[in-house]
């Protein structure tokens, strides 16, 4: 193959990329996923007896991040379709294919005895399952080709590549996005722009691992991700799309803090947005139990199924903040079936937070800007700004950047953090990725 066909980091890792655990990590669109391709060939011929296995957070991530490029560089002869959502053939091998998207993904690999792990996303696996595949590969030369962006520090996959009983069995490479030579000047330019003075510009501009610090939602910006539905409806093309599914966010407080419920819209495109939300302030509306505001979230759910004709076809779901265990006992026992009500406990802040950071930095969810939100309890509108774009702007972290400020509301923001966690992080394997047209 040309030499010019490679950057000088991808041949570097073409070159060197030859121990137990080879990871690839760094900054976005810096290249290092596309070498990985190319160390898969290889890998396959030196363990045709053996087990393989492609690894992704979903296998819908898995064949858009992974499979595919390789289909459109090898041809689809040497890479074939996920079959029975179990397997591809790739360059001839049957090799299997995990989504590893929560702990009991352990499960599928449990038993295994293979030659060769590729894992794309490693970091977004649960750590269970990075210990299960670590005894699974038992096999002579075994092999690990992992990509990733950066995270914390204190990750646990940085913390196995830092042990240093561990290096004489990595290789590692950091990417910037500069090591893309093939990259043009203004893309360069233009994600420079979006994350320069923000944390993100050193993770994923700089591939460097560092700690979350200020701002717990720095990547919200306020003139990209809050318009209007007309906007938004000529942004992402809505217009030409149904709402697939509706996810409910919430959280809940009988006393200070507000009960918040954000709904997030998926389209058939994959594109998201958040409707109309519910919000209840006690501090303004005064206490209420909450079987004394079942009427009126009820109320709420019939508006938002009325206004954007949410038909029988689209599936609705509910995670509610696990520890507002009152407030889910009343939805789940006083609504309609079809809402879902559910506890959300994967609740990791630090996870949950990046999710949405990642979201908003790829452009895949927006909030719909009403001019204000209805005041259910009181039966009126609240013009200004929504309570969530309030929350999401100012929110803070506290020092050792592990918990969220407490004296900063943060209601509408979690409940809005579950919503999409629900959706992007698949927790419980609900449902399928809408796939974009």
């Amino acid at each position: 193959m040309a030499s010019d066909f490679f950057t000088p980091a991808q041949r570097e890792v073409i070159r060197n990329a030859n121990s137990s655990f080879n990871f690839l990590c760094g900054a976005v669109r810096s290249g290092k996923t596309h070498v990985s391709y190319f160390l898969v060939p290889e890998r396959i011929k030196r363990h045709w007896d053996n087990e393989v296995y492609f690894v992704g957070k979903t296998l819908s991530t898995l064949n858009r991040n992974i499979l595919e490029p390789m289909r459109k560089i090898f041809g689809s002869s040497n890479i074939s379709p996920i079959i029975d959502k179990q397997y591809v053939y790739a360059f001839g091998k049957k090799c299997w294919c995990v989504g590893a998207n929560d702990d009991r993904a352990v499960t599928k690999i449990q038993g295994a005895s293979a030659g060769y792990f590729y894992c794309d996303e490693i970091v977004t696996y649960p750590e269970n399952f990075f210990e299960m595949m670590l005894s699974r590969l038992d096999k002579a030369g075994s092999v690990c080709d992992a990509t990733c962006n950066p995270e914390s520090p204190s990750h646990y996959i940085k913390q196995f590549i830092d042990k240093p009983e561990n290096q004489k069995y990595i290789y590692q490479r950091q990417f910037t996005i500069y090591d893309n030579t093939k990259l043009p000047r203004e893309t360069v330019e233009r994600l420079e722009d979006m994350y320069r003075g923000t944390i993100y510009f050193d993770r994923w501009i700089l591939g460097k691992w560092v700690r979350c610090e200020g701002l717990v939602f720095p990547l919200f910006n306020r003139d990209r991700h809050y318009i209007t539905p007309a906007a938004y409806s000529m942004l992402k093309h809505t217009n030409t799309h149904r709402i697939r599914y509706c996810i409910v966010g919430g959280d809940g407080a009988t006393t200070n803090d507000a009960t918040a419920l954000v709904p997030l819209f998926i389209f058939d495109d994959g594109s998201a947005a958040i409707g109309d939300i519910f919000y209840h302030d006690p501090k303004e509306n005064g206490q209420y139990a909450n079987i004394d505001l079942l009427p009126h979230i009820a109320r709420w759910y019939q508006d938002i199924i009325d206004k954007y004709s949410l038909n029988a076809n689209v599936e609705f779901y509910t995670a509610i903040d696990s520890a507002a265990s009152d407030l889910i006992v009343t939805l789940r026992s006083r609504l309609p079936e079809r809402y879902r009500v559910t506890a959300f406990g994967k609740k990791d802040i630090v996870r949950t937070t990046e999710t949405v950071n990642n979201a908003f930095a790829k452009d895949m969810v927006h909030v719909f800007d009403f001019g204000g939100y209805r005041n259910y309890v009181r039966n009126q509108w609240v013009a200004g700004l929504s309570p969530l774009v309030k929350e999401l702007e100012t929110m803070i972290w506290l020092e050792g950047n592990e918990k969220y400020d407490p004296t900063v509301p943060n209601d509408a923001a979690d409940a809005f953090r579950y919503a999409v966690n629900a959706y992007f992080n698949n927790p419980e394997n609900l449902w399928q990725t809408p796939i974009e047209r």
